[in-house]
């Protein structure tokens, strides 16, 4: 029933607020789930959940405040089990590449965050281990927005978080999420 709830509402709010053009508010949001097993009870599993609140200050270009909770977990029968809890807020500069009036709109993202991670490892002796990470971290992204009204749209989006803030790092936590946008 509450998923219901949701969708109506996502759905409703889709047909009332304002058009897309510059001087307007963007709340997004996304997810991502994926899950591979192995041979012997092994398996692997990322959930991976956002969101965004963004001001379009022009009709190409938007500040956002980002959130991002990604947590993986790694079960190797009778050898390891870890798990990496990580959550990233971030301030970014979006660029459209199209500009607000185009249907289809794929966008560029940069930006600084803070990563907290907790990574929990445990190893078939019992023993765990128990580290924590808090560092700034570089944001690289690039999406795609596929706006069904004036007022709501689908997106997909992939983005890196940067090590350093070196760019040959964008591999090393790198996450996609599909979600939707809302313009007021």
């Amino acid at each position: 029933m509450k998923k219901i709830l949701i969708l109506g509402v996502l759905v409703a709010a889709g047909f009332i607020g304002e058009s897309a053009h510059a001087d307007y508010w963007e709340a997004s949001a996304g997810l991502n789930y994926n899950r591979s097993e192995f041979s012997g009870n092994s398996y692997s599993w990322t959930r991976r959940f956002g969101g965004s609140i963004g001001y379009n200050f022009s009709d190409s270009s938007t500040i956002e405040v980002g959130y991002q909770h990604s947590y993986d977990r790694n079960h190797f029968e009778g050898f390891e089990d870890s798990t990496y809890d990580d959550k990233v807020v971030s301030l970014n500069i979006v660029w459209n590449v199209f500009g607000r009036n185009a249907q289809i709109q794929p966008y560029l993202k940069g930006g600084i965050g803070q990563l907290n991670r907790v990574a929990t490892i445990s190893d078939s002796l019992g023993r765990t281990q128990v580290l924590h990470l808090d560092q700034m971290t570089g944001v690289a992204g690039a999406g795609l927005k596929i706006l069904l009204t004036k007022t709501f749209a689908i997106r997909m989006e992939g983005t890196g978080y940067l090590i350093g803030a070196k760019i040959s790092t964008w591999k090393d936590n790198f996450g996609a999420t599909f979600g939707v946008s809302l313009y007021y």
